[in-house]
Parts: structure tokens; sequence; C-alpha cells
């Protein structure tokens, strides 16, 4: 038997050197080269897919299960579509997370979390997973279930064990190998019982006062005075605090916590919201600074002197008074008493250092009154040379 073949050769840009024509060879010669032609032909793959990793990590929740699965996915068939399923998609098992992927597609398909691609390669599979509980009570159990292509793996799982019992599987520890069994992976635990809070105790509101208030008197021989009062003050919230001027003083600045606050007299009455400067604390500082004119000293005379009257109790108050050196000073009466300075008033002069002869005054228990204070003077003769 002859058999005709047609064979026409092409290559690049024809030329004299590529013959074209027909030739007629007998079907003995031409069986050879046709099974040599099929050997050229690679063959198809043993399989589809492998998955050739897979990892599962979990953590316990009052509610849930939450799962983070990782899957690698190596397609071995080309130009063809190929499934590889990964999870069980049961009723009480939610994705919550899918990744987007080049050349494949990732989702949920008849009921199982599926792989689909037409392309070879390797495809990295990222997802997450919530699986719902059953079970009535505190007690609860989940189960998760591999799909076709996948072998079980264990699940790396996270329960505080404060808040959960394990009971299935048991184990102590809060970082668990969970193994499958039957193909599926099985979880269960019971909620810890809540704990007791202990009943909150509403401390009663902190009655606003001021322990310590401490006052300064400095003139020069002009007459030209200046008052500046800090006052110590306790309390926890922001509150109303007044202070009445006394009669020919007029306000400077007022400080709360060395921050300057914008305040207004009214009717010689200063009225100020003050508070702590943390959240917490139950103290501050205010400082008021009040200037007045005494008018100018003569040989002798009289002073009479006054601090604000402040609507917050007042344990203690401690005056100093820096008057010229020239005069010599007694008191002659006011609500405020005399007194040496010792240890404690000299360290607070020196801190603070003025010019001036320095006299210390104090009053207890000072409550809905103005501190006054009366001052005889006259010239010191002491260091004159006639006398």
């Amino acid at each position: 038997m002859i058999l005709g073949l047609m064979l026409t050769a092409s290559a690049g840009t024809p030329s004299a050197a590529t013959p074209s024509g027909s030739v007629t060879i007998p079907l003995q010669d031409l069986l050879p080269l046709y099974a040599k032609h099929q050997e050229t032909t690679p063959p198809a793959p043993p399989t589809d897919a492998l998955v050739v990793k897979s990892q599962l990590k979990g953590r316990l929740t009052a509610e849930a299960l939450l799962v983070e699965a990782h899957f690698e996915v190596e397609v071995l068939a080309d130009e063809r579509w190929t499934q590889v399923r990964l999870l069980q998609l049961d009723a009480d098992t939610y994705l919550t997370g899918v990744p987007t992927l080049n050349g494949a597609t990732v989702g949920a398909l008849d009921g199982q979390l599926t792989l689909v691609t037409n392309q070879s390669g390797r495809y990295t599979v990222d997802v997450s997973l919530a699986v719902r509980p059953t079970g009535s009570g505190s007690e609860r159990q989940v189960q998760l279930r591999f799909g076709a292509h996948v072998a079980p793996v264990p699940l790396r799982l996270e329960a505080d064990a404060t808040a959960f019992t394990l009971v299935e599987p048991v184990s102590g520890g809060e970082d668990i190998e969970v193994y499958p069994r039957q193909g599926a992976l099985r979880v269960g635990w019971r909620n810890a019982a809540a704990r007791k809070v202990a009943r909150q105790v509403v401390r009663p509101p902190l009655e606003p006062s001021i322990p310590t208030a401490q006052a300064t008197w400095v003139s020069t021989l002009e007459g030209k005075a200046t008052v500046r009062v800090r006052y110590s003050l306790r309390l926890d919230r922001e509150q109303e605090l007044e202070l009445a001027l006394p009669e020919g003083h007029r306000l400077e600045r007022v400080l709360l916590d060395s921050v300057p606050l914008v305040a207004s007299v009214k009717d010689d009455t200063l009225k100020l919201k003050v508070a702590p400067t943390r959240f917490g604390e139950t103290e501050a500082t205010l400082e008021v600074v009040l200037a007045r004119d005494l008018g100018v000293f003569h040989l002798s005379g009289r002073l009479k002197l006054a601090l604000p009257r402040v609507s917050w109790p007042v344990a203690t108050l401690r005056a100093r008074a820096h008057f010229p050196t020239v005069f010599n000073y007694r008191r002659d009466g006011g609500s405020m008493e005399e007194y040496e300075g010792g240890e404690q008033a000299e360290a607070q002069d020196a801190q603070t250092p003025l010019p001036g002869k320095v006299i210390h005054f104090r009053q207890y228990l000072v409550s809905a009154s103005a501190p006054t204070l009366e001052l005889g003077y006259s010239v010191d003769i002491s260091q004159s040379y006639f006398r």
C-alpha cells in the first residue's frame, strides 16, 4: 500500500535551498515517523494539584473559635480548570477573610473552601474563619473538618486559662496542640465563672478647704506696697472660690499652679473656678497678687493692713511684712498676732530674700472674715550718733 503525503517546508524566508513539493512514501516507512512524533508530546501530570503545606492557628473567645488557616498549593495542570478543596464549611463555620490571588480564586464552592484555577503554579492561601459552638449553658464545642485534598494537621490553640476550661482536649497551659481525629478537629471548652466584682465604694465629695496660706507684704519708703498670698487648696473636683479684696487694693494677677488665670473683679469681689491640675489629685496652689498705696511714710504713724476674705476656711495663715528698715514697728491691733519667726520662717525667708525689716505674723482658723493687722511705726534712732 502506498500513501501519498504533501509536505511543505517553510522556515523563515523561502529560498532556493529549501525545496517544496510532494512525495509518496510507503506506509511502513511513515509509521515510525508518526510514532516518533507522539513520543515528543509531554505526558500529563499524575495529579492536577497538591497541597504541600498546611498550618492552622486558633484562639478561643467566649462565643467562637477563631481560626487562621495557611495553605500552600502547587497546581501542576495547565490550561484546564482545577479545583482544590481545602476545608469543609459546615453550617456553623463562617469565612471572615479570603485572599486575592493572581490567576486563581478562593471561596466557598459546594459547601467547601476551594481554590479554582486554570494556570499552573504555586499559590499561597491565607484565610480566616469563625467556628460557632454548639451546646447550651457554659459548655461549648466546635468541629472543623478538612477538605478532600488536605491531609489533616494539628491546630495550634491559644486559650486563656483564667477565662476558659478545656474539656476536649484536656490539657494545661495557654498554647495547646489539638490533633485531628477521623479527619476533623474538635475543641470543647467551658467558660469560667464570672468573678464577683467588688462593690464600688463611692467616696463622698471632699469638702474644699485651705490647710495653709502664706502672705507677704513688701513696701517702699514711698508707700508703694505689694501683697502676695499663696493658698494651698484641698479639693477633688472643680469648685468655686470667692475672694473679697480689701478696700484700696487692686488685683495684679492670679495664678493656679503657676498658670495665669483670666480673672475679673466686680464690686471688689473675685470669683474663680478652681480644680486640681491633674486628674485624681486633691491639691492645688492659688496665688493672688495685689497692690495698694500706703502713702508716704512720716517720722511716725500707723499702718492698717488687711488680706482678702476667702469663702473657704483657712486652717493656718502666716504672714511676713518687709517694710523700710529706718523704722521701728509695733503691733497695735488686728486679728493677726506677731511671733518670732523660728527656723521655719528663716528657711522661708532664705528661699525668697526680700529687702526691708522682716516681721512675722500668724492667725489660726480663719473663716468668713478678713485677716487684719494694725502697725504703729516710728523712726529707728538706735543707730543714730545723737541719743
